[in-house]
């Protein structure tokens, strides 16, 4: 019931959309975590299938990826981008990414961004899980980056930032710098707020580290003069449909996506202020 509401009101927008003239302005960042089947009732598994579907669909009708660098260069007024630019951005750094996602990305092609949370690339890929659900390894990394995608960093444990005491949180900021760019030799410009928890403290300490622009989970389009350093991205889920891919394209998800992160942070608010002081 709730996915059908879900689409209905996206309809709805879409439409609205259409009949103004609305051409999609901006640039859109699409975001994924997984491609993988072994886990069909996670949000945030996108099906192999269903990926391979959307990265035809991105090049039938003329995409052109970029990658975010460039898109922080086009905020800043530095750069120009292609007609119909998108990019891709994948968070946590699972080896379904390398195994699953990047083979169709290349048949495209495409570039993306790969985000990376330091810790989990050095625990190895020693558990007894299956390969997919391990993290990548340096060399699966560096493999990414002699074919011109992107790495990001991610912080180090993957922990909320905005939670954390100011020090520690300008840790896993510099240290995940630090780590990624000693083992791939490569500088590391691009930063992504684990979960989008970041405050005016956190997003200083990025810019302190040396990134040149950072991901958040806000919703919506990137426009010329965007803060590079909050860029908002567009979430692509295991239930969306081919229709609902094309729709989150066009910005029709936009609304309901802020409306559903508005709601989260009333909810939150609430909490902290019904909360009571331990004696």
């Amino acid at each position: 019931m709730k996915h059908l509401l879900r689409r209905t009101l996206s309809e709805l927008s879409y439409h609205a959309l259409r009949l103004t003239n609305g051409t999609p302005t901006g640039v859109r960042i699409l975001t994924y975590h997984r491609v993988t089947d072994a886990h069909p009732a996670d949000r945030l598994c996108v099906p192999v299938a269903r990926f391979r579907e959307q990265m035809a669909y991105l090049s039938r009708a003329g995409y052109r990826t970029v990658g975010v660098a460039q898109i922080v260069d086009w905020v800043r007024g530095r750069a120009e981008l292609p007609q119909q630019a998108v990019a891709i951005t994948f968070d946590d750094g699972f080896a379904d990414n390398f195994l699953h996602a990047y083979p169709a990305l290349a048949r495209h092609g495409f570039r993306a961004c790969f985000f990376i949370p330091t810790a989990f690339i050095a625990s190895g890929q020693t558990s007894p899980h299956p390969a997919q659900d391990q993290p990548m390894s340096w060399g699966q990394l560096e493999e990414l980056l002699r074919d011109h995608q992107e790495i990001g960093a991610h912080s180090v444990t993957h922990r909320k930032l905005a939670m954390l005491p100011d020090g520690e949180a300008v840790r896993e900021v510099r240290e995940s710098k630090a780590v990624l760019e000693t083992r791939l030799k490569r500088s590391i410009e691009l930063f992504c707020y684990p979960a989008g928890s970041y405050t005016t403290a956190v997003r200083q300490a990025v810019v302190d580290a040396g990134f040149v622009g950072a991901c958040t989970v806000e919703p919506g389009a990137n426009q010329a003069g965007t803060d590079p350093f909050t860029l908002r991205r567009t979430e692509i889920s295991a239930s969306d449909s081919i229709r609902d891919f094309e729709k989150k394209l066009a910005g029709a998800y936009d609304w309901l996506h802020e409306a559903v992160q508005g709601l989260t942070r009333f909810s939150r608010s609430r909490q902290c202020a019904n909360a009571v002081e331990p004696r």
